[in-house]
C-alpha cells in the first residue's frame, strides 16, 4: 500500500502510537517505571484512534453533514417511474 493510500485510521492509530511511545520509551521517561510491551501499546493506540473516530461521528458537524446529505438524496423507491417507462414504448 503506497504512503498516498494509506486507511485514515491506521494513519490516526500510527500517529497516537509514535506520540504514545515517544513518552512512554523517550530519554525522558522515568527509568524506574515498567515499560509496556510495545504491541500492547500498539493495540491500545488503535482503541484510541476508534474511540477518536467514534467520538467524531457524534459531533453536532458531522449529524448536521449526515441529515443535509439523507435530505438531499434521492429515494429512488419513492420515484414513481410509471408514466416515462408507459412513454418508452414503440409506436
Amino acid at each position: 500500500m503506497s504512503a498516498s493510500a494509506k486507511d485514515p485510521y491506521v494513519d490516526l492509530a500510527e500517529r497516537i502510537f509514535i506520540a504514545l511511545s515517544s513518552r512512554v520509551y523517550g530519554t525522558l521517561a522515568s527509568s524506574e517505571a515498567k515499560k509496556p510491551d510495545p504491541k500492547a501499546l500498539a493495540a491500545f493506540s488503535f482503541k484510541l484512534a476508534e474511540a477518536f473516530e467514534a467520538a467524531t461521528q457524534d459531533t453536532e458537524r458531522v449529524k448536521a453533514q449526515h441529515a443535509a446529505a439523507t435530505k438531499a438524496a434521492v429515494k429512488l423507491d419513492e420515484v414513481d417511474l410509471s408514466n416515462v417507462i408507459r412513454g418508452t414504448g414503440k409506436s
